[in-house]
């Protein structure tokens, strides 16, 4: 991977955990109830567990979304290393972003949170669907479409 591709990783991997980040802050309590230091707590238990992160206060939110920003930059780089295999992906960022997105999602509720201590909450439907939505149209679709943007525009300047 080289100067070009890290430099797109990054760029894709903070956008998603933006645009996620971001979505979940609004669509929780708008629909859910629950208040967005709920969901930066989960982020912060994951490394500290959860009673220490109920009272964590700015350093363990912090903390928590060091976490969010840092699993957030590595799906950016494995986006990227994707892309530079499978370069059909970069033609159609919107469809592979959503079938990254599930991946994604499916990874971090089977894999990757069962590694840290959140403790795993069930999902209804609606909590579900919510879950499906901010992974595919709110983090797989933006790192796909940036990391496209950004490497079609690097093979147009550096061919």
């Amino acid at each position: 991977m080289g100067k070009t591709d890290v430099i797109v990783a990054i760029g894709a991997g903070l956008t998603g955990a933006v645009t996620i980040f971001l979505y979940l802050t609004i669509s929780l309590p708008l629909f859910f109830h629950i208040s967005p230091l709920a969901l930066y707590a989960l982020d912060t238990a994951n490394f500290i567990g959860v009673h220490a992160a109920l009272h964590a206060r700015l350093p363990g939110i912090l903390l928590g979304q060091a976490g969010h920003v840092a699993v957030s930059l590595i799906w950016g780089f494995v986006f990227v290393a994707l892309a530079r295999r499978v370069p059909e992906v970069l033609g159609r960022p919107v469809l592979w972003g959503a079938v990254y997105g599930v991946v994604v999602m499916l990874v971090m509720h089977f894999v990757v949170v069962p590694l840290g201590h959140a403790p795993r909450i069930p999902y209804s439907l609606p909590g579900l669907l919510n879950n499906l939505v901010a992974h595919t149209l709110f983090f797989g679709v933006p790192v796909a479409l940036v990391a496209a943007r950004l490497m079609n525009a690097a093979a147009r300047l550096y061919p």
